[in-house]
This record gives C-alpha cells, structure tokens and sequence, in this order.
C-alpha cells in the first residue's frame, strides 16, 4: 500500500543529543514500515546507498531545498556490518539552526508529487500537535512513527 503522509516524533538520540547536550549532527530517522510504502527502497547490496529528497520550501514559494536519504546497510553490503537503517540528514536547509528540531517535536512528511515532499513542523503545546500524537499513538506502526 502507498501513503500520503508519514508522521514522526523526534527522540534526542536522532537530533545529536548524548547525555542532555547537543553534540552530534542530527538526522530523522525512517520507520522501516515507511520504506516502499512512502519513502523509495534503496539498494541492499550497495553500501549506503542514498537518493536527494526534494522538499518545497516551506519559508520560500515556488522554492525547493533537498537533503540526503541514506540507507546505512552494513548488514548486507558488508562483511561483518551490523547496521539495517534508513535516515534522512539534517542539513541548513531543513534545519535552519541546530535547535530548530527539538526532542518530542513531530514533522510531517506528506507528498505532493511523485518527486516533491512538504515538510511539516509541530512543537508541544501547538493546536495540531496532540492530534499527531494521537495518531501516533494509535497508528499500527511502532513506536514514534505513523503512516496514513
């Protein structure tokens, strides 16, 4: 089945955080449910594949910003590899600075055309967030993740 939008709720580890404080670069991490159902499957046997997402920009009309989406698969691509993970990396465009995304924070990934995604922000406390977290709470994806 093919899906229109995939909710995501950020944890710390994702967004850099190690022990309280803002150390690495972030990322958002994609629910293996949300590969080939919403986001494209990349390739098993080479190491790290990735594609570039285009996003429109949510600041800028008629503007598209990109980032990388990397499937980090030591496990099959490699001799001993341990690591099976999709993720999207964060960069300036998507994260204007390193406190733009905030642990609990949900984004909406939703797609508009077949090449185009909007990105969506909500921090708690804002009107839409505890519908999201509603949804996914109740979604049968596990953990911090929905699709619909």
């Amino acid at each position: 089945m093919k899906y229109t939008k995939y909710i995501k709720k950020l944890t710390p580890q994702e967004l850099g955080y190690r022990k309280g404080r803002l150390t690495t670069g972030g990322y958002f991490y994609v629910s293996k449910s949300a590969v080939g159902s919403f986001f494209e499957t990349l390739d098993k046997k080479l190491h790290n594949d990735s594609r570039n997402l285009i996003f429109n920009d949510p600041l800028k009309k008629n503007h598209t910003i990109e980032a990388s989406y990397v499937y980090h698969n030591d496990l099959f691509a490699l001799d001993n590899g341990t690591r099976n993970e999709y993720r999207i990396y964060l960069n300036r465009d998507l994260a204007k600075h390193e406190l733009h995304f905030q642990p609990d924070d949900i984004v909406v990934f939703e797609r508009k055309e077949s090449d185009r995604l909007t990105l969506s922000h909500y921090r708690p406390g804002s009107e839409k967030y505890e519908e999201l977290l509603n949804i996914i709470n109740t979604n049968f994806v596990r953990g911090n993740h929905a699709l619909l």
